[in-house]
């Protein structure tokens, strides 16, 4: 079942950086609700433990109403890399904003899944994320990089999660 999802928010920015209660995460839920979504991927800055805490004041408060994927933004190489994990035991990775902070792509994209083709903040070479996207068979995504909750669901996948399960790699033990 395709599900509409925005797998690139910074929550953490969005709230002005308020730690997860059930006030602030009510705001999450009404924008992710209102924007039509089934879920989003929260992706902070190598903060994995805010993701993690909305996910479980969803299920607890919010009758598990939208998806929260848990999930971080991380610097490799010369890119930016959004690793998910829909799952505890998988990891799925794609390159954040192709083009930024720089223009080189990496020699190599090896644990990479995805890329984004569409990032709300960040202008991306289109004809350049579809041909590396083909030559090595990365999913091409659309996300809103939201560090507002405003902006949160300005791009959006519909996806299965299926797909993205099914790319994912293999982890040994929690996410970091």
């Amino acid at each position: 079942m395709k599900l509409k999802l925005d797998l690139h928010t910074h929550c953490l920015e969005a709230t002005r950086f308020a730690r997860p209660s059930i006030e602030v995460v009510e705001k999450i839920v009404s924008e992710v609700r209102a924007k039509g979504l089934d879920g989003i991927g929260i992706t902070d800055h190598y903060d994995l433990e805010y993701a993690y805490q909305v996910m479980e004041i969803v299920k607890n408060h919010f009758d598990s109403s939208i998806l929260i994927i848990p999930g971080q933004e991380v610097d490799r190489v010369y890119q930016h890399v959004i690793e998910l994990y829909p799952r505890n035991d998988i990891v799925f990775r794609f390159v954040a904003h192709p083009g930024y902070p720089s223009y080189r792509w990496p020699d190599h994209l090896d644990g990479i899944q995805g890329v984004e083709i569409e990032n709300g903040n960040w202008g991306v070479s289109q004809t350049l994320v579809r041909q590396v996207a083909e030559e090595r068979g990365l999913l091409m995504l659309s996300n809103s990089d939201a560090h507002t909750l405003q902006n949160i669901g300005r791009y959006y996948n519909e996806i299965d999660l299926d797909e993205i399960i099914s790319r994912a790699e293999k982890v040994k033990g929690p996410p970091p």
